[in-house]
Order: structure tokens, then sequence, then C-alpha cells
């Protein structure tokens, strides 16, 4: 069988390891540069930030005996640092909700990517529009394949699904837009009790911040701050020097003053970060299609739910 995989994020990734696994055939397009989709690490110079998940929480799901058991494991790093929190920008003990063993790569998170994808067969750089069918069979790029798993966010799977005459139960998935900002400094970060901070409540725009080299030892100075949905939502189109100066002013009540002025800084915007609301695998996935959706409103939005989801779709055509 050969399948055509819309996405090579972390969903298409699984879902292109485990059939090259059952001895199918399995081509992955991906619009970017790369694999990976939120599994991104970003770098200018010598400073690099994990600007999309920037931690492993596996919590006993697939995810976890393959970065443990199947991948090389000489870049990756356990955690030792908790998750705090914090109310108005002061810093409280950690979230019990949180908890947990978090994994990290070294040299940045797409380091997860690449290691999924060796062996894989993926078209960087080809933006799938629209998918032909043809009888019982698919047409993408010009290739003909036996069926399709498609990941992308639910919004851009409606479209490709409207051009091929399909319907699925998937209206009410929602999703929340993010803004990362993207922070490096010449000084080293304070010494702290915890890698990240997060508001648990969502009530103050700086949701979650990452200190990168308190979470991976031996990393340039970096921060990465992940905005609430109502601030990515009102100032998604802010200009980033704008966003970096109103960050900047939350990481000095922070963290201290000295971090009022970053050395260098970037911005990253998630028009589809997380589903807020989802749809059920097993309902949009009638039994014997082979259009199959693997997109993380249905399960999750963290990285091993999008694993997970990849293998559902792969175990389902595999069949």
């Amino acid at each position: 069988m050969k399948v055509g995989i819309v996405g090579a994020g972390i969903a298409g990734l699984s879902a292109g390891r485990e059939l090259h696994k059952q001895g199918h055939q399995a081509v992955l397009f991906e619009k970017s540069r790369g694999p990976g989709g939120r599994c991104a690490t970003r770098r200018r110079g010598d400073f690099f930030w994990d600007s999309g998940a920037t931690s492993i929480l596996p919590r006993g799901k697939a995810l976890e005996q393959v970065i443990l058991e199947e991948l090389p494991t000489d870049e990756l790093t356990r955690i030792t640092l908790p998750v705090a929190t914090h109310e108005n920008l002061r810093v409280r003990p950690g979230d019990p909700r949180r908890g947990g063993t978090r994994y990290c790569y070294q040299n940045g998170m797409n380091t997860l990517a690449k290691l999924l994808a060796t062996g894989l067969d993926i078209r960087p750089e080809v933006s799938v529009d629209a998918i032909e069918k043809l009888g019982e069979q698919f047409k993408i790029a010009g290739e003909i394949f036996d069926a399709v798993i498609l990941t992308f966010p639910i919004p851009q799977t409606s479209l490709l699904l409207w051009g091929m005459n399909e319907s699925r139960p998937i209206g009410n998935v929602r999703y929340r837009p993010c803004i990362s900002v993207l922070l490096g400094y010449e000084t080293p970060l304070p010494e702290t009790h915890y890698f990240a901070v997060l508001d648990p409540e969502q009530s103050h725009p700086l949701t979650w911040l990452s200190l990168e080299s308190n979470k991976v030892p031996g990393r340039p100075p970096t921060l990465v701050a992940q905005m609430n949905r109502t601030f990515s939502a009102r100032e998604y189109d802010r200009a980033d020097a704008d966003l970096v100066s109103t960050v900047s002013t939350y990481i000095a009540s922070l963290i201290g003053n000295a971090y009022a002025v970053p050395a260098v800084s970037d911005v990253m915007r998630w028009k589809y970060s997380q589903p807020e609301s989802f749809a059920d695998f097993g309902q949009v996935n009638p039994p014997g299609s082979k259009i199959i959706l693997a997109s993380d409103g249905l399960l999750g939005g963290h990285l091993e739910d999008a694993y997970e989801v990849g293998l559902k779709a792969a175990r389902m055509l595999a069949l």
C-alpha cells in the first residue's frame, strides 16, 4: 500500500514511521523546509530557542518508549527542575497538575523530528492545496496513492476534504492562537528552582515562560515567552519590536531588571497553536475509510498526543 501523508509534524512522522515498519510505502509532504511542525527550534547566530513545544511530557504514552528505547539518546536530556506558577508575575510553588518526567534535546527540540524522520520519504517545501480523487485512489502533487493521512490542523484539513467532496463531523473543533516571543541575553540567566513558569489561570498575558538555559545546562541564556489566548488573538498582527518591548517588561518584573533589554529577539506566531475543543477519532474516521484524519483536534495538542494520533491513523490503515 502506498500512503500519502500531508504534513510532516510529529503526527505525520509517527504515521510514516509506523507504516514503514509494517512494510508499506509512505510519502510525507511538508510545506516547510524540514519536518517537525511545532516541534521546532529557532536559531539566530549562537542563540537558539525551542519556539513551539519546549519539552516532552510523555505520561507513559507511546512516545515515551520511542524516545527512551528506540531512538538514539545521546542528546536526550531529562529536565531535573520543576515547573513553577506565577500569579500576576509573582512566582509561586509548582503546579502539581504539571507533574511528571519531562525531556528535551541538548541542541533543540527539532532533534526529535530529525530522528523520527530518519529513513522516511519526505518531500519538503511542497504545499498540498488540493487532493484529487481518482476512483479508489488519490493524486497528490502528481503522485498516485492508495490512501491518504491528513495531519493538518482541522481548519486546513477541512479545505482539503471539501475539495474531495468529503464530509466529516469536525465542525466543533476550535483552536487558539499563540504568540511566542524569543529572547536572548549576553548575561547568564539567574539561578532558579524551576525551569519554567506557568500561569494556570491564563489570566495574565504571559502564560508560559521557559528558561531555556536552566532547562538544559550549557545552552545560551535564552527565554521563550508564550502568550495567552486573549493577548495572542488581540495582538497577532502587532509589530515584532512592540511585542518584544511589552514582553520584556513582564520579564523584568518576573526575573529582574537585568533582563529588560535582550541582546537578540525573535517572534513566532502560531495561528493554530492548541485545540480548545475536540472531535472523536473513531467518529471522524469510519472503518474502511482510505482518507484518515490525524489532526491534533482529535486527541490533544501536545507532542505525545500528536505521536499517538499518527500511530492510530497508520494502524487503522494497515489493518
